[in-house]
């Protein structure tokens, strides 16, 4: 299985369209010739950011109670939880609060980050901006019809955290738009997404992202067969 978020948890598209040949006085955008670099999703993590969340203690969940087990359940949305209640502004603008307020108390006190920043962190890598990527994830839909055509969706890196394995950061979410549509097999099953990078922050009802891709291709992801060896 590829590699994801260890730290965190320790797409119906048969093939590409054949393009027909440009004309001549045409020329393909430069962000569709250049080839797709397939990358791991701590790509996405500012090094920092990277460090702080392979801080995060581990959870033995054999060592919790039984009203602790009981509250073990998944949580509603992909944002992540906030120390604060929602008093009528938008999460975005209460998480922009909140980071201005963390901001001056590290300038009053000289308080270090730790991993609790690095799970609300919208800090992103500039050098993927505009930049053709490949990556594998999780589907979960955000607009779609009566007949299950998806046309907008969150990328994710796992799905079905609970609350002792907080959702993905603002940066592990890519949102992405596919104004032709398509329809999933279930919610379980990974994808190839290959697309071009925006540095856009996006949020709805369901989580908040730091990135998101365009002109992207869908492809179920398949296990790659284990090389047999001779005795």
């Amino acid at each position: 299985m590829f590699r994801i978020l260890s730290v965190l948890a320790i797409f119906l598209f048969a093939g590409s369209p054949v393009l027909a040949e440009p004309a001549a006085d045409k020329k393909i955008p430069e962000h569709l010739s250049r080839p797709a670099t397939t990358i791991e999703w701590t790509d996405l993590l500012p090094d920092e950011d990277l460090r702080l969340l392979e801080s995060i203690p581990q959870v033995d969940h054999e060592s919790l109670s039984a009203e602790e087990l009981a509250m073990d359940t998944a949580p509603s949305g992909l944002k992540p939880s906030s120390a604060f209640e929602n008093n009528g502004s938008s999460a975005f603008e209460n998480q922009i609060t909140k980071a201005i307020a963390d901001a001056n108390k590290q300038v009053e006190d000289n308080k270090k980050r730790d991993w609790r920043d690095a799970l609300t962190s919208t800090r992103v890598r500039p050098e993927y901006n505009n930049k053709p990527i490949r990556l594998a994830g999780y589907i979960v839909p955000i607009e779609y019809n009566d007949q299950q055509v998806i046309t907008e969706f969150f990328l994710v890196p796992y799905f079905g955290a609970c609350i002792h394995v907080p959702p993905p950061p603002p940066n592990q979410l890519i949102y992405v738009k596919h104004p032709k549509g398509f329809q999933l097999p279930d919610l379980y099953t990974p994808f190839w997404v290959e697309g071009t990078v925006m540095l856009e922050t996006q949020e709805n009802e369901l989580g908040l992202s730091s990135y998101s891709m365009r002109d992207v291709k869908l492809t179920e992801y398949k296990e790659e067969a284990e090389p047999e060896f001779l005795n």
